[in-house]
């Protein structure tokens, strides 16, 4: 076969098929990479709705702190989240995962519907080494109550 073209001899003109040059043939050794299982999409069943004072209580009560202490800092951290959100940006927010906007909707009179998308940590993931159970982050700098080094 040829890949150039030819006139007959009332003026057409006739292609031929193009052969490949080349063959791939796979690196010796190479294999391809293993299927990763993953589970299937499942339902979450409807849960109880926490409106934001029931949020403070439950963050005071898990950490042993004064709810006039407590209470500006979740509402800070509340609103700074809707911010970032709403900015487009990506939170990676250890243990709880990876969050960010995957959808915004005007609803008008400055109100949207956001569509968010959580990535999950693996278990004992940002916990820092030999930490476990809520313990806090090995690379935070903060310490414990009643260490004094």
């Amino acid at each position: 076969m040829t890949d150039k073209p030819t006139k007959s001899t009332d003026g057409t003109v006739q292609l031929s098929a193009a052969a490949p040059k080349v063959q791939i043939t796979p690196a010796a050794g190479a294999k391809a990479p293993a299927p990763r299982v993953v589970g299937a999409n499942v339902d979450m069943p409807a849960g109880e709705s926490i409106k934001k004072s029931a949020f403070i209580d439950r963050v005071i009560a898990r950490g042993d702190l004064k709810k006039r202490d407590a209470k500006p800092a979740i509402e800070a951290a509340l609103a700074e989240l809707a911010d970032l959100l709403a900015a487009g940006e990506e939170l990676v927010l250890p243990p709880m995962g990876k969050l960010k906007a995957v959808k915004v909707k005007d609803l008008g009179e400055g109100a949207q519907m956001m569509t968010l998308k959580l990535r999950t940590m693996k278990d004992g993931a940002g916990l820092g080494a030999g930490n476990a159970g809520g313990a806090q982050n090995a690379k935070s700098g903060v310490a414990d109550a009643g260490d004094d080094s």
